[in-house]
């Protein structure tokens, strides 16, 4: 697929992640991540153990953040520090992590990765900045092809759903979160058919695109044959 390699070009270890954060301060509370090494059409070659971590913030969880992610002020009474989240992700990709692409569903990720840099001043600015210059936004790239009925990003549970994948675990679970996105991003290249079904789908319903082109999609996708003089006439009506 030509937009994915685009977004990956010849790097071959892709490492899927996850990042929960603090309700105010949004630092990284816990961080799940999964290294997988893939084949020339990005299909998957190689999964390894994933690595987990709870990370020691500077300010507060939040009650809210708590009710969301089952993570407490005592959970995180032996978590890491964030420099301590830097080293072990870097002995975790070992002489891949200068080759890796960093695959987040949304842009919150790279935000909490900024916004936790911010509030840990001694820890590797140079490292966190390579893994955000790196990171690839698989609902960003997900969304050219699946949308809902009304043409909105989908959640990461809502696309596996659509995609039929089995939901694993609980939402906002750093490692579950993280499982489920490499199973959509494995879906995505194994299931062409369904991607193309959900892809005439979202073009039939003719966001952003002009009537008579929206028309016309919309007449094909229901089986019908449009001759260059319907097509004429298709504009004509819409010139009206």
């Amino acid at each position: 697929m030509k937009d994915l390699k685009r977004l990956v070009g010849d790097r071959r270890t892709l490492l899927f992640f996850d990042l929960e954060a603090t309700q105010f301060s949004h630092e990284m509370i816990e961080i799940g991540a999964i290294r997988v090494t893939i084949k020339d059409d990005y299909t998957f070659k190689k999964v390894f153990k994933p690595y987990h971590a709870y990370v020691r913030p500077k300010h507060r969880i939040g009650s809210v953040v708590t009710k969301l992610t089952g993570i407490t002020e005592e959970t995180l009474e032996k978590a890491i520090s964030y420099r301590e989240v830097l080293n072990g992700l870097k002995k975790y990709l070992g002489k891949e992590f200068g080759k890796t692409v960093f695959v987040c569903y949304g842009d919150q990720d790279p935000r909490i990765l900024q916004a936790t840099v911010e509030n840990n001043l001694d820890a590797d600015k140079e490292t966190s900045r390579f893994i955000m210059k790196h990171c690839m936004d698989f609902l960003k790239f997900f969304s050219q092809y699946v949308r809902d009925d009304k043409n909105c990003m989908l959640s990461l549970s809502r696309a596996c759903e659509v995609m039929a994948i089995p939901f694993k675990g609980k939402a906002h679970g750093a490692l579950a979160d993280t499982e489920n996105l490499m199973n959509l991003y494995d879906a995505f290249l194994k299931n062409p058919q369904m991607v193309e079904g959900e892809y005439r789908k979202l073009l039939g319903r003719g966001a952003n695109l002009p009537t008579p082109v929206a028309q016309v999609i919309a007449r094909l996708n229901k089986g019908e044959t449009v001759t260059p003089e319907i097509y004429q006439q298709i504009v004509k009506e819409s010139l009206k």
